[in-house]
């Protein structure tokens, strides 16, 4: 067993010592924030690996496609995924097969992106208390976007239903920007890189934020915990991340490269103005802080009466 294991070490080493193309897998299409995450770090990622590190997309099915890509891949290194931070609860939501989600072992944290309510302009609304006026008059006939029941839009509204009682019907859709722009629904949950271009185009209007403090990107709009909904605290984060039995030579060597590259000031000032911020947990601080999330994950689903699907 231990020259097995000194065998796959010495051979994952080599694979990313001798400039073998490394993949980051990315579950969703591109400009997706884990997209455009993945696409800051690659440049700097390939001069600390010294391979070209190539950003795949395999978009769909909740990332199950390209967890599994990762998950079949040789765990020499050489592939990884930017994960966001609902795909270890994966099965409390999707009935999965041909992999298992306890073999994904997340190492460096790269961002964090908050969210934003955002309604169509012109519809009468101004803020938030107006918002919840109309959604508890129209009980489930109020519709939201969303583009998965496991994503972090979708865990958002369900926090805010909590908290206030409303019952707005999800509805998924490819894009959720687009459905909020044409009038296929009345709200929706979006990231910041997608909503700050149609707020200040008047487009949207943004009623709230998922943030601790206000974001400086819109600096006019409230957070939801100033507004009275402390609950309502939640970003999705993205990790590299890779096969657990990945040695721990090449594990550490990812998070050695994340992290030399994470402090650049052009990287920051590139994910500042997208509407990313820090996220710097690596290691086992990371996976424990994974598993918290993975068990709040589950208990959210739990108490929506998710079953896998």
């Amino acid at each position: 067993m231990q020259r097995r294991t000194l065998l796959a070490s010495l051979l994952a080493t080599a694979a990313l010592a001798q400039g073998q193309p490394t993949r980051i897998l990315i579950g969703y299409p591109p400009g997706s924030p884990p997209d455009l995450i993945a696409r800051l770090y690659a440049p700097g990622l390939s001069e600390r690996l010294g391979t070209t590190v190539l950003v795949e997309n395999r978009p769909g099915a909740n990332t199950a496609i390209a967890t599994e890509a990762l998950l079949r891949a040789p765990p020499d290194g050489t592939t990884a995924m930017m994960m966001p931070q609902f795909v270890p609860a994966l099965p409390a939501v999707q009935k999965v097969s041909g992999f298992d989600v306890a073999d994904l072992l997340p190492l460096a944290g790269t961002g964090q992106a908050p969210l934003v309510l955002l309604v169509p302009a012109g519809r009468g609304i101004t803020d938030l208390a107006g918002f919840l006026a109309l959604a508890k008059r129209e009980g489930d006939k109020l519709s939201f976007a969303h583009a998965g029941h496991a994503g972090v839009p979708n865990l958002a509204m369900a926090l805010l239903a909590e908290a206030t009682g409303i019952t707005p019907q999800g509805v998924a859709f490819r894009n959720t920007t687009e459905a909020l722009l044409n009038g296929s629904v009345a709200c929706a949950f979006g990231f910041f890189n997608d909503a700050v271009p149609q707020v200040k185009a008047g487009r949207l209007l943004a009623l709230a934020s998922t943030t601790a403090e206000r974001s400086p990107l819109l600096p006019e709009v409230p957070t939801f915990r100033e507004l009275g909904y402390p609950g309502v605290l939640i970003a999705a984060w993205f990790a590299v991340t890779v096969h657990r039995a990945v040695p721990p030579t090449a594990q550490q060597r990812w998070i050695d490269a994340v992290r030399a590259v994470r402090p650049s000031p052009e990287i920051a000032e590139k994910m500042t103005a997208a509407g990313f911020a820090p996220f710097t947990l690596e290691g086992a601080e990371l996976l424990a802080f994974a598993q918290a999330e993975r068990d709040r994950h589950y208990q959210l689903f739990k108490r929506l009466g998710v079953e896998p699907a």
